[in-house]
């Protein structure tokens, strides 16, 4: 038997300053289960914003769907993705990803579990080195 889960049914948060910088809000979409294990999540970011440096120990999928979005692994150039773009996270990959700083972004993020785990969460992303990712993605564009 299908499940419709309707909008909204797994809330909204704001997203904690101990592991995002700016403003952030985060619609869960739908949850892991016993059949799937990946949870949905639609991210919100103001411009400027961004996550704390993190891996995921079984990877992560990101769709954007409005405006743009940075992101970074240490020893690689920044990029941007714009709506349509999609983001592959491998596991165990430390990465970063946010808003540019002159548009919101928005992505639907696809995060996959292991025993109930889909991130860890690392430092905090300064504005130095947001502020360098943003120069080196801006020259490939």
């Amino acid at each position: 038997m299908q499940i419709i889960e309707k909008a909204g049914k797994h809330g909204s948060f704001k997203g904690d300053s101990k592991i995002f910088s700016g403003d952030v809000k985060i619609h869960m979409i739908f949850k892991a289960n016993e059949w799937r294990d990946f949870s949905g999540g639609l991210v919100e970011f103001s411009k400027n914003a961004r996550s704390a440096w993190h891996t995921h120990p079984k990877g992560q999928t990101l769709i954007i769907t409005e405006g743009e979005i940075i992101t970074k692994v240490p020893g690689q150039k920044a990029v941007i993705a714009k709506k349509g773009d999609v983001i592959s996270c491998p596991i165990g990959v430390k990465h970063f990803h946010g808003a540019t700083n002159t548009s919101k972004g928005v992505h639907i993020a696809l995060t996959s579990e292991i025993d109930g785990r889909n991130v860890e969460w690392l430092e905090l992303v300064s504005d130095e080195e947001y502020k360098n990712a943003l120069k080196e993605a801006r020259k490939q564009e």
